[in-house]
This record gives C-alpha cells, sequence and structure tokens, in this order.
C-alpha cells in the first residue's frame, strides 16, 4: 500500500523528518509515496509549502498542494486560487496536479457549486489542466444535493472520510485487504472512480512529526482493472476510452513512463498519475 500524508500549519508541525516516516511505513509493510501541503486557507497563504516541500521531494515523495476554498462573500472563488497560486508557485510535470479541497459550508447548493466551479476554472486556467478534488460523499451528498459535477468530473477525486479509527490515535501505516475500508464515490463521478483516499483524521502519534497529520492511501491502477478511471487514463493516452486495462494499455503505460522520466512498469502508482494529470492528450505534460 502506498501511503501519503497532509498537513497544514494549523496542525502545529516542527519540520518533519520524510525520512523517519518512510523507515516507519516501510517496517509495517507498505511504502511512503506523497506529501500533500495546504497552499491556502482562503486568502491566507499557508507557510507549510515553502517550508517543507523541498525537503519532502528531496526525500523521494511526490508532493503537492491544495486550497482549502471558504465559501464566504466578500472572498471570491478567484481571489482564493490566485492567493494559492501566488504561495505554491510554478508547478512541474512530477508534482502533484492542485488540489481543490470542497468541504466549506454556509451556501445553499446550486450556489455553492457556482462557486466551486467558478475556483475550478481559474485553477484550470492558471493551471493548464482539471485539478484534483477533494471531498467525500457525505459533503457532495449533503451540502451539494448530489448535484452533477458537470465538467468537473473530469478532476481526479481525493475522497475522505470514512475514518475507521479515531482522531488522534497512533497512525495506521499497515497494509489493508483490497477493498477494505474503500470510500463511497459521489455519484457523478461513477463507481470506483477515486485515487486517494485519506482514510485516517488527526493521527498522533506518526514516526516524523510532532504533531497531527492526517493519511491517505493511493489507489494503484494496474492491468486487468475495469473502471471509469480507465477511461480517463485510456483518453490522456490518445487510446479509445473502453474502460478495459488490457496488455494494449499496459504498452502505452510504459511508453509514457519512459517518456517523462519513471520506472516503466506498467503500473500506475504516484510518480506516474502525477504526469498524467498534466499530461491532457498532449505529445509531452504540461507545466504552469
Amino acid at each position: 500500500m502506498i501511503i501519503g500524508i497532509d498537513y497544514a500549519s494549523v496542525d502545529g508541525n516542527t519540520p518533519p523528518d520524510f525520512e523517519q516516516f518512510k523507515g516507519a511505513c516501510h517496517a509495517q509493510g507498505s511504502s511512503a509515496g506523497f506529501a500533500i501541503f495546504r497552499g491556502a486557507w482562503g486568502t491566507s497563504p499557508d507557510s507549510t509549502v515553502q517550508r517543507d516541500w523541498i525537503r519532502a521531494h528531496d526525500a523521494g515523495l511526490t508532493c503537492g498542494a491544495y486550497l482549502f476554498l471558504r465559501t464566504l462573500k466578500g472572498m471570491s472563488p478567484e481571489s482564493q486560487v490566485h492567493v494559492f497560486a501566488d504561495n505554491v508557485g510554478a508547478l512541474r510535470y512530477h508534482d502533484l496536479v492542485p488540489v481543490i479541497d470542497v468541504e466549506d459550508t454556509g451556501m445553499g447548493a446550486e450556489l455553492e457549486l457556482e462557486w466551486v466551479h467558478r475556483a475550478w476554472l481559474e485553477m484550470r486556467k492558471i493551471y493548464a489542466t482539471s485539478p484534483v478534488i477533494y471531498t467525500s460523499a457525505r459533503v457532495w451528498s449533503e451540502n451539494l444535493n448530489s448535484l452533477p459535477a458537470g465538467e468537473m468530473a473530469d478532476s481526479p477525486l481525493w475522497l475522505a472520510k470514512p475514518w475507521p479509527w479515531n482522531i488522534r490515535t497512533t497512525a495506521q501505516l499497515a497494509p489493508f485487504k483490497q477493498g477494505q475500508y474503500d470510500p463511497t464515490v459521489p455519484p457523478t463521478w461513477g463507481p470506483g472512480n477515486w485515487w486517494l483516499h485519506q482514510y485516517q483524521g488527526d493521527a498522533l502519534p506518526v514516526p516524523g512529526f510532532s504533531n497531527t497529520v492526517d493519511i491517505s492511501r493511493f489507489n494503484l491502477m494496474t492491468q486487468g482493472e475495469i473502471s471509469v478511471r480507465v477511461k480517463w487514463v485510456q483518453t490522456r493516452l490518445g487510446m479509445k476510452p473502453t474502460g478495459l486495462f488490457n496488455s494494449d494499455m499496459t504498452t502505452r503505460i510504459k511508453a509514457f513512463q519512459t517518456m517523462v522520466g519513471v520506472t516503466a512498469d506498467g503500473i500506475i502508482g504516484p510518480k506516474t498519475f502525477a504526469p498524467m494529470c498534466w499530461h491532457n492528450g498532449v505529445e509531452r505534460p504540461l507545466a504552469a
């Protein structure tokens, strides 16, 4: 199981020891693959990006950042995206694409969906690709009335909850059985169409960290899978979107992996997923 962490300045961590975290994951039979930092909370930039990004990257983790989108009048989605982009800066094909965190409330469903869509459009305009959307089935059902995502359904999903463990309990780093604790997907994306799952919130203690972090796992894609998200990959590879991950697709993925300089194993993990998100079906990955 490939594990990642996300946190913000509000978590109160001193500079983390990412190598210690990687070692703890390995000892439990997993591997540490990614780190995602809060880039902005509304129009307030977060300091963790500038402090920890390079060190996490140097430790071999695939890095990313998220915008906690606030639904407050006087704080437009566009202004929040620009604060995020100014703080995070340019991203390259080996980085995760930006994430829009959809969990704030305070609007009706239609207005909130429009608010999210405005942020999505601005993020796409700046970074030239669809951002990842972080949300949960509960949020999309209760706050957004299960409204269709429209063109935002092109965004890969990072789903939160359910959290099988209470907050402020020891980090769970051992692999799960296949299918165990899988998140519920908002209907507009289709069954099984998720890439990241935040399965533990505010874990403590976490090796390498002085305070709480959230823990997620990556949903590996391997030959034999039949799903909506396979179609998403096939579109980016210029293939007919059948939804079946067959041997021809494995060959195309290996060629893509060679092109972007990652291990050509035909499996889509974080290091392949990142450039795949930037790719957009053109000859080379796009970078902001």
